[in-house]
């Protein structure tokens, strides 16, 4: 039940991530109408996303669980890109690597200010002692 829950919390993560870029994308740098199939695509791709970060928690050395999430980030954008028929092209490719490195910061920076939180913690119940 602990694997289907953790499977569930990436799934979900990774839409969030998702519908937050596009909706930024298509607010400030697209002049397309979100469709069905574009919405649906989206929470999909980026659920499978979140899905394969799941990568990071296994023992996998860190060089191949980036490339492997990085390459299979992208084949998974450019199939929500062929299925939508958005253009493939350097502007997407751009746009991809801009996202992907702001995730990464967004993602880095919340892992920061968790560990500052438990080792507050930690501190507070050791000196309670």
């Amino acid at each position: 039940m602990r694997k289907l829950s953790n499977f569930i919390n990436y799934f979900f993560t990774g839409v969030g991530f998702g519908a937050t870029t596009y909706l930024i994308i298509i607010t400030f740098a697209s002049p397309s109408v979100p469709t069905r199939l574009g919405v649906i695509s989206v929470f999909i791709i980026s659920g499978l996303i979140g899905i394969l970060s799941m990568i990071f928690a296994m023992d996998v050395p860190p060089a191949i669980a980036f490339s492997v999430h990085i390459i299979g980030t992208f084949l998974l954008v450019l199939l929500m890109s062929w299925i939508n028929k958005w253009p493939i092209n350097f502007w997407l490719i751009g746009v991809f690597i801009l996202v992907y490195i702001i995730i990464w910061l967004i993602v880095i920076l919340s892992q920061v200010r968790i560990v500052k939180e438990i080792n507050s913690s930690i501190k507070k119940r050791n000196a309670k002692k």
